[in-house]
């Protein structure tokens, strides 16, 4: 097999030689990526276009072992909001569940430089006075097959943004595409209103279970984020 497959997805089905890790794959409403390990399946589009005789395909979004816990972005934010002086990376690993992972790190006021883990699904890091926003740099770096995400404006009301990265191309996302529960202490867009704790007890209430146990996966690599 070929590191990348090329596929049509005619009516009667998919045609073409699968890759071993992405394939492109033409459909009647455009060209779309698809990829899958053991903690994501995912397909998104990457062009838009109309081609006559093939079948549509939708975007795919599957989390293996679900929807993270509400509960990891409570500790992520908290310690963002703990330090508003230098930027952090945390992330969510999954192996038999979800675990909460905070490597070894270099962090000043624009960048933090971390070892990156093994079995990752989430990558969040923060801007501490700056937007929520991706930046050139996050392009060049987050380059895998997780969802990635960034919370900003932590010198006001936090704004948190998410998107899944399949192998260079990104497709936006919500909160409820990537966690259970509801979003507390930040929002998603600028100007909306943050929700309070006791604003959440009426409408959810709160998560159950403690935190998983933490397990740390580190390879020899270093990245940089700004």
């Amino acid at each position: 097999m070929k590191p990348v497959g090329y596929l049509f997805h005619r009516p009667e089905g998919l045609d073409g030689e699968r890759g071993i890790y992405y394939n492109y794959v033409l459909a009647s409403n455009g060209l779309f990526i698809e990829a899958e390990n053991e903690l994501i399946s995912a397909r998104i589009p990457i062009a838009d276009c109309e081609v006559r005789g093939l079948a549509p395909l939708e975007t795919k979004f599957i989390l293996t072992y679900g929807s993270i816990p509400q509960r990891f972005f409570d500790l992520s934010l908290n310690m963002f909001l703990a330090d508003t002086t230098r930027e952090h990376y945390v992330a969510v690993v999954g192996d038999a569940g979800y675990h909460f992972y905070i490597p070894v790190q270099d962090k000043e006021g624009g960048t933090v430089t971390y070892e990156f883990g093994d079995r990752v699904v989430l990558d969040l890091h923060s801007h501490p006075l700056m937007r929520a926003f991706f930046s050139t740099r996050d392009d060049e770096d987050e380059k895998g097959l997780k969802a990635y995400g960034v919370v900003g404006n932590l010198g006001g009301t936090p704004v948190v943004k998410l998107r899944l990265g399949v192998y260079g191309y990104y497709l936006p996302l919500s909160w409820r595409d990537v966690f259970d529960g509801c979003l507390v202490g930040a929002v998603e867009n600028e100007g909306k209103e943050v929700i309070g704790e006791d604003e959440l007890q009426s409408v959810a209430g709160e998560s159950a279970g403690g935190l998983p146990h933490h397990r740390s996966w580190l390879w020899g690599d270093w990245w940089l984020r700004r």
